[in-house]
C-alpha cells in the first residue's frame, strides 16, 4: 500500500482540497487531455485474456455480475481462511503463506474486483459499481456462500484489510477471528477525494485507462520491493511475477483506473469498535508504508484485539518472512478456533 494511505489517516484537509478545485480541475483536465494524445494506441494483441494466466489452482465463477477468479487449498473439512490481498497485489502474493498452512486450514485466496485475473466490467454509471469497497465486501462473502463456508476467518494486508474490516462489518456473526497485516483502515491510493467526480466524467473515463498505462511503468525489482525491510529476499519469479503479470492483463488498467476514482477514501475507524470476533494485528517492525505504531492503534480500537511487531520485516510479511509470520498466526488461530 503506498505512503498516500497514511495522508487519509491525517484527515481534515478536505475544505484546503475543495478551495483550489476548480482550479485544480481544469488543470488535470488539460494535462490529462494533452497526456492521452501522445499515448500509443493498445491492440488486442497487446494483452492476454485473463484465464490464460491462472494457474493449476485457478477457478472462476460469476457471482454479482463479476467473474471471480480464487484458489481454495487445504482439507475441504478444516476450519477456512479467507486471504484478501494488498493494493495492486493478487492471488498469487500468498504463494509463500499458503503452504505453511494448508496442512490445518482451508485456505481461500481470491482476487479483489479491479485487481488479479478477476474480471474487470464495464461500468454502468447509471447502475450500481462494482469497484466500491461495499461491492468488494458483498462478494467476499458472496465467494465464501459459493464454496459453502458458513463462517471464516478474514485475513487481509493492506488495502485488503478495510476490505475484511467491511466483510466483518456486514456479517459479524459469520466471523470467527479476523487477522490484519500493516492494515490501511483510513487511506488509499489514488487522486484528492474532491477531484474523484471529475475524474469519474466520461471523456476522463476514456482516457483514465491509458493513463495508468502510461504512468505505471515497468516492474523492477527496485520498485516491487520498495516496502520490504530486506529487497535481497525477493525472488523475481516468485515475488514480482503477480505485479507483472498484472500489467500484462487485459483490461488491467481500466480496472485500476475505476478502483482509484470509485468513491472516497474509508475511514473505517468506527467499525473497528464493531469487530466481536478476535483479531490480531500484525505490523513489520521495518514497514515504512504504514508506520507500526498505527498497527498497535487498529488493535487497541478493536474489543478483542491484539499487536505484534514483526522483527525485520516490512509492509508485506506474508511475502517477505512468511514462516515468521506463520509462528504468529498459528498460537492465535490455535487459541481462538481451537484448531
Amino acid at each position: 500500500m503506498p505512503r498516500l494511505a497514511a495522508r487519509g489517516r491525517r484527515g481534515g484537509r478536505g475544505g484546503d482540497h475543495a478551495s483550489s478545485l476548480p482550479r485544480t480541475a481544469l488543470r488535470l483536465t488539460g494535462a490529462a487531455l494533452a497526456a492521452a494524445t501522445l499515448l500509443p494506441e493498445r491492440t488486442a494483441a497487446d494483452r492476454l485474456p485473463r484465464r490464460e494466466y491462472a494457474g493449476p489452482d485457478g477457478r472462476f465463477v460469476r457471482l454479482e455480475g463479476v467473474e471471480v477468479h480464487h484458489e481454495v487449498h487445504g482439507p475441504e473439512d478444516a476450519p477456512v481462511l479467507l486471504l484478501a490481498h494488498h493494493f495492486y497485489g493478487a492471488v498469487r502474493v500468498w504463494d509463500r503463506l499458503v503452504p505453511l498452512l494448508t496442512d490445518r486450514y482451508r485456505v481461500v485466496a481470491w482476487d479483489r474486483p479491479g485487481f488479479g485475473l478477476t474480471e474487470r466490467p464495464l461500468r454502468d454509471p447509471r447502475g450500481p459499481n462494482p469497484y466500491t469497497r461495499a461491492a468488494a465486501a458483498e462478494l467476499g462473502w458472496a465467494l465464501l456462500d459459493h464454496l459453502g463456508v458458513r463462517d471464516a476467518t478474514l485475513v487481509g494486508a493492506s488495502a485488503g484489510g478495510s476490505n475484511v474490516i467491511e466483510m466483518a462489518d456486514r456479517a459479524p456473526d459469520r466471523v470467527r477471528a479476523v487477522v490484519l497485516l500493516a492494515p490501511a483502515i483510513t487511506g488509499d491510493v489514488g487522486a484528492p477525494p474532491p477531484l474523484r467526480p471529475l475524474l469519474r466524467t466520461a471523456p476522463l473515463r476514456r482516457i483514465g485507462p491509458r493513463l495508468a498505462e502510461r504512468f505505471a511503468g515497468e516492474v523492477t525489482r527496485e520498485r516491487a520491493t520498495r516496502s520490504w525491510a530486506d529487497p535481497s529476499r525477493a525472488d523475481d519469479d516468485v515475488d514480482l511475477a503477480p505485479y507483472r503479470q498484472l500489467l500484462a492483463t487485459e483490461g488491467w488498467s481500466r480496472g485500476l483506473w475505476e478502483v482509484m476514482t470509485a468513491e472516497r477514501p474509508p475511514d473505517l475507524r468506527g467499525a473497528l469498535r464493531r469487530i466481536t470476533a478476535p483479531s490480531l494485528v500484525v505490523t513489520g517492525a521495518h514497514d515504512r508504508t504504514i508506520a507500526p505504531r498505527w498497527g498497535r492503534w487498529v488493535a487497541e480500537r478493536i474489543p478483542d484485539g491484539r499487536f505484534v511487531e514483526l522483527p525485520d520485516a516490512g509492509h508485506v510479511p506474508h511475502q517477505e518472512r512468511p514462516a515468521q509470520l506463520v509462528e504468529v498466526i498459528r498460537p492465535f488461530l490455535a487459541e481462538v478456533l481451537g484448531a
